[in-house]
C-alpha cells in the first residue's frame, strides 16, 4: 500500500482487541525503520519507551484520562526525547562512526560534528525541547505509517498528564516526553474527521 493511501485510509483507532498480541520482534523492527526518520544533524535523539507490563499500563490509564487503548492495545509507546543527545560527546561519536563506516572522509567528519556541536551550544531549554519535539514527532509518524502498512491500527496521544507519566514511570527531567503511541488490532473503526480544502492551507511566498 503507498503512502498515500494509508494516509488516506488512516484512522485514530480507541477501540482495541486486548487479546491480541505484536511479537516484540515486530515491534523491534517497526522502530529500526522509524529509527531512520530524518533528524537535526543527525543526533538520533529519539527513545522508544515500551510498556508490556500490565501493572504498569493501568498505573497509566487515569493518568491517561481512562483512555481504554492504554490498557487494551498491544503495544503502548512513550514517544520520548533524550536531551542528553545534544552533548559533544554523543555528537562525535556518531560522527566518527560515520566516517569508520566509509560514509564521509576525515574533513567531513569533523565539519559536520563541529557544525552541530556550534548549533546547540547557544540554545535555551525551549529551544532544545522545541528539536526534541521536532525529531519526536517525525518518529512519531514513521512509526504509524510503518504500523499502518504492516496491518495494525494506532493512535497518538496528547492526552495525559505527564508530570504524573514521568513520576509512575521513573522518568527523570533528562528526557522529554511528547506523546504516547498505541498499535493494535482495533474492533472499531475510528470515525472520519474533516479537513481543510487544500486550497485553505497554501500560502505562497507570504501567509495571511
Amino acid at each position: 500500500m503507498s503512502v498515500k493511501n494509508i494516509l488516506e485510509k488512516r484512522r485514530s483507532v480507541r477501540h482495541y482487541d486486548p487479546s491480541y498480541k505484536i511479537s516484540s520482534e515486530i515491534i523491534t523492527s517497526l522502530v529500526e525503520t522509524a529509527s531512520k526518520s530524518p533528524n537535526g544533524n543527525n543526533i538520533q535523539a529519539t527513545r522508544y519507551l515500551i510498556i508490556d507490563e500490565p501493572d504498569l499500563r493501568n498505573l497509566i490509564l487515569p493518568i491517561a484520562f481512562n483512555q481504554q487503548q492504554v490498557i487494551e492495545a498491544s503495544t503502548l509507546i512513550v514517544m520520548l526525547g533524550d536531551y542528553q543527545a545534544f552533548d559533544k560527546e554523543n555528537i562525535i561519536r556518531i560522527h566518527e562512526e560515520g566516517f569508520q563506516a566509509g560514509y564521509f572522509d576525515e574533513s567531513l567528519r569533523d565539519y559536520l560534528a563541529h557544525a552541530a556541536i556550534n548549533y546547540y551550544k547557544n540554545k535555551s531549554t525551549e529551544d532544545l525541547k522545541i528539536e526534541l519535539t521536532r525529531d519526536v514527532s517525525l518518529a512519531s509518524m514513521s512509526l504509524i505509517l510503518l504500523a499502518n502498512e504492516a496491518g495494525f491500527d494506532t493512535i497518538t496521544m496528547s492526552g495525559y498528564d505527564s508530570k504524573k507519566l514521568k513520576d509512575a514511570l521513573n522518568i527523570s527531567e533528562r528526557y522529554l516526553d511528547v506523546m504516547l503511541i498505541a498499535i493494535g488490532k482495533g474492533t472499531k473503526a475510528g470515525h472520519k474527521t474533516v479537513r481543510h480544502n487544500v486550497n485553505e492551507i497554501i500560502y505562497k511566498n507570504e501567509i495571511i
